[in-house]
């Protein structure tokens, strides 16, 4: 009998250590998302943290070109301000950008080479 109330509170004991798991997994993601909102990046800033630090002039043409239409500002799901000439900087929206990065990243030609 005594074995039997070991198994039951080891069982219970086992089920709240995961649950206390889960819970802190999930309150420490949303903190992570909560901190990011409405932050925004420089081009560098995002070709260090999406792009594997690829150079900026890759980065423009090989994702804000080539995915244009879908991630302008405007456009829903859109996160890139673009730059409208020298002196003027991109601005890129972390939350969405890194959403977007994270969806579609096996759509980048990561291996492609600036033209020469």
């Amino acid at each position: 009998m005594q074995a039997v109330d070991e198994m039951g509170v080891q069982n219970f004991l086992e089920s709240l250590i995961r649950k206390i798991a889960k819970d802190e997994v999930s309150k420490n993601s949303q903190s992570n998302v909560d901190q990011d909102l409405g932050e925004t990046w420089t081009l560098d800033e995002f070709r260090k943290k999406c792009c594997f630090g690829k150079d900026r002039e890759w980065v423009k043409l090989f994702i804000f070109s080539q995915f244009k239409k879908e991630i302008l500002i405007g456009n829903k799901g859109g996160w890139l301000k673009p730059s409208k000439g020298r002196g003027s900087a991109y601005g890129i929206y972390a939350v969405e950008a890194k959403r977007w990065m994270q969806e579609n990243r096996h759509r980048i030609d990561w291996d492609a080479k600036l033209p020469t």
